[in-house]
């Protein structure tokens, strides 16, 4: 579980860029502690934190008593590691100014990392009760994950909802409640919350995939599959995302080919009903025969005329990659045929984006073409999925 350290540094270099130009040796001196802390926070925001370490701690040598300085250094020593170095210059920072609440966040931080969580909580309920408290959401986002590691997951829902009232931008908290309301099965609450992130502009895989998620829940898999493709095209790099998603495209497609075939199955067929003869003479029960011999023969043209309609068939293929640029592609497809495979360019627009997939079939089974993948493509270091279309 991932928690949030905030950093403002922004405000802190606003705040020293219309510093007067020294005339006194104290001012001099109280410049020379700024020249310094600005360029430690300059390596810290970059992630060089032993130049951050080495600038912090010459400001701090000028201006031992400067809360902004001690709080930059609490993270630093953080970021190495250095966890009662990283204590001891927050509560420093804290004791000469007790109203920075970003401080108290910092080290709710570095005590829930420790698992300290009774105390990280109290730290984390100071930054939010501090009215001037510029990132109340994020304090009161950090108490939800506090109560979720607790497992109080009555206050961690309460918590999340308060964080999105006071801002209804905060991704993290979304993320947190769709997921939560998904474990407890509550799927209308967690589509609502994943619309609502949607409908904010908020772009995001993981939101995608809480999507896809929620709609194999409910059962509608083409939804489902729309927005997986969607979260996948997002992911790219995310390897353990990806990971998930294409778990969920292949539940998704087995789901949409099972329900499709049984589709299939259930074309009504009409049947033959026996007709019961009535009480009649002679001469009109050979009438009524040749009337119910017609009508015999009618019922079976017509089951013949139905059983002869071409179904739809499903052939499987193994999609071994999709790719924006034909040429790489195509040097899949040449690797393929020196192997003895005869793979397919299939030229598609996804998302009004020219895409060019590499496939391999047609497969009469599912297992066919999962059997096919394992053993023959596989073993060259392919990776592939199994798919299908309708014939």
């Amino acid at each position: 579980m991932k928690f949030v350290q905030i950093l403002f540094t922004a405000a802190l270099i606003i705040l020293y860029s219309c510093a007067p130009k020294p005339y006194k040796t104290e001012e001099k001196t109280v410049q020379n502690a700024t020249y310094y802390y600005k360029i430690g926070l300059s390596y810290l925001n970059s992630g060089n934190n032993s130049q951050a370490l080495y600038y912090l701690s010459r400001a701090s040598e000028i201006d031992p008593n400067n809360p902004e300085i001690l709080n930059a250094l609490g993270i630093a020593y953080s970021n190495v590691g250095e966890v009662e170095k990283a204590k001891e210059m927050f509560l420093k920072a804290i004791e000469k100014d007790p109203d920075r609440a970003e401080t108290y966040t910092n080290l709710g931080t570095l005590l829930a990392k420790e698992k300290q969580y009774e105390k990280a909580l109290w730290y984390f309920k100071k930054a939010a009760e501090n009215p001037n408290y510029l990132k109340k959401d994020v304090a009161i986002y950090n108490i939800a994950l506090i109560y979720r590691q607790m497992g109080n997951l009555k206050l961690y829902e309460e918590n999340l909802k308060k964080a999105l009232s006071y801002n209804s931008f905060l991704l993290p908290a979304y993320i947190s409640l769709g997921e939560l309301f998904l474990e407890e099965k509550r799927y209308d609450d967690a589509l609502t919350v994943y619309l609502m992130a949607k409908e904010k502009g908020l772009i995001n895989p993981q939101i995608y995939l809480g999507l896809g998620d929620v709609y194999i829940q409910l059962g509608d898999y083409e939804k489902a599959k729309e927005y997986l493709l969607k979260a996948k095209k997002l992911a790219r790099d995310d390897d353990l995302l990806l990971i998930k998603i294409n778990r969920l495209l292949n539940l998704t497609d087995r789901k949409i080919i099972e329900k499709t075939e049984q589709k299939i199955e259930k074309i009504p067929e009409e049947k033959e009903t026996a007709v019961q003869p009535n009480k009649v003479v002679p001469q009109e029960k050979k009438e009524e025969e040749k009337n119910q011999s017609e009508r015999l023969e009618i019922a079976k043209k017509t089951n013949e005329e139905k059983k002869s309609v071409i179904k739809p068939k499903i052939r499987f293929y193994v999609l071994v990659g999709r790719f924006s640029d034909e040429n790489k592609a195509m040097e899949i497809i040449e690797k393929l045929r020196s192997k003895g495979f005869t793979p397919e360019l299939k030229e598609e627009t996804i998302d009004e984006n020219t895409v060019y997939s590499v496939i391999i079939g047609y497969f009469k089974e599912y297992r066919e073409a999962s059997r096919f993948y394992r053993k023959k493509l596989k073993p060259l270091g392919l990776r592939g999925i199994v798919k299908f279309i309708r014939m």
